[in-house]
């Protein structure tokens, strides 16, 4: 299939991990891709490469236009950028707080309000947020991740309606525990590496940790035409674990 033929699409965290994937999945379908990142001298997979820190207004403004300027038109985005980190209220900080609140949660909020304008002027297109099921439903230990999370969902579904008139769709994925190096080092960082894994595998009934493309796959579908009547909706890819 090539759904992302003459298609300019924006990918955010886009070095490792689900962004990697979402760019291979959509330039094999066509699709010309700007894989944004903050590190140097990373492997995009041939993606058009864009420095920018997404927590920052001018960086975001600065994208986008230089996307305007080498494509004419951006048709797609992807939200992908974030962190996890863990803590109860009491263990959790303002510092913490507000750096996950930063960059999870304003960042999307930065990132929408900067490539809307882009994507309405290109006739129409998709953005895709990348949540939580903990955006879903609360997950201990969690307090500021989980905020952060359900802030995404609930800002997506607000877009949905305001953008709606634009011939722009919002809507959000949320993946559970995914084979990513966000946690892959959590796994590591366990005193029995094993048996933590094992314990995060048995909260998905089907039985294994997600992988990177399982996510990517659902991402592409949301971002094309195949979705061409679903918006504001946040979709769990997890293995079955918000219904259990």
């Amino acid at each position: 299939m090539k759904r992302f033929e003459q298609k300019i699409v924006l990918i955010t965290g886009a070095s490792t991990g689900i962004g990697l994937e979402t760019i291979d999945r959509i330039q094999r379908e066509g699709g010309v891709v700007y894989g944004a990142h903050r590190e140097s001298g990373v492997d995009l997979l041939g993606a058009r490469s864009i420095h920018l820190d997404v927590t920052k207004e001018a960086d975001w403004k600065a994208a986008v236009e230089e996307i305007m300027t080498k494509s004419g038109r951006l048709d797609v985005l992807v939200n992908n950028a974030g962190i996890r980190e863990s803590g109860t209220v009491e263990e959790t900080d303002l510092k913490l707080w507000y750096h996950l609140i930063d960059t999870n949660l304003t960042s999307t909020f930065l990132g929408c309000r900067a490539a809307v304008p882009a994507i309405r002027k290109s006739g129409g297109g998709a953005i895709v947020n990348v949540g939580s099921i903990t955006g879903i439903r609360g997950t201990e230990n969690m307090v500021a991740y989980s905020a952060s999370k359900s802030g995404i969902v609930s800002m997506t579904s607000s877009l949905a309606l305001d953008l709606a008139k634009d011939n722009i769709r919002v809507n959000a994925v949320c993946p559970a525990a995914i084979r990513t190096r966000m946690v892959t080092s959590w796994i590591a960082q366990s005193p029995d590496e094993k048996a933590a894994e094992e314990a995060l595998v048995h909260k998905h009934p089907i039985g294994r940790i997600g992988e990177a493309k399982d996510v990517a796959g659902v991402i592409a579908f949301l971002a094309s035409e195949d979705a061409a009547f679903m918006t504001g909706l946040a979709i769990p890819v997890d293995g079955g674990r918000s219904i259990r």
